[in-house]
């Protein structure tokens, strides 16, 4: 089983290691890095993760900067969208954040059923 990070800065676009391929059962960590504030990842069409979401993240609490998640073992082949919001800190509560000022971020996670390429075939 392979992992991902998705890293995710302030005004920059969302970055991958190694790629946003996955496959079932993958670990899939979003990460946030330098952001002082709150953030939320939602999948608005649907998700590939066992965990639907959203997941709530914390500039402030290095426990909390970061969510990891896993492929579902049923996801299906395809690419499944995200966004992710950055809130400026104004408030505390999710629920209050509507008014404030953000960023909204757009990346993907690329979901794969075939097996791993192994390296020793050519």
């Amino acid at each position: 089983m392979g992992s991902i990070t998705i890293h995710i800065r302030l005004n920059e676009d969302i970055r991958y290691t190694p790629s946003p391929l996955v496959r079932q059962g993958d670990a899939v960590t979003f990460k946030l890095e330098d952001v002082p504030y709150a953030a939320e990842v939602r999948f608005p069409d649907g998700t590939c993760l066992s965990t639907p979401g959203p997941y709530e993240l914390d500039g402030n609490s290095l426990l909390l900067s970061s969510s990891l998640q896993t492929v579902a073992a049923t996801a299906a082949e395809g690419q499944y969208p995200f966004t992710v919001t950055i809130f400026d800190g104004s408030s505390t509560s999710t629920s209050l954040r509507v008014g404030g000022q953000h960023e909204v971020k757009k990346g993907g996670i690329d979901v794969s059923t075939e097996p791993p390429k192994d390296p020793e075939k050519k």
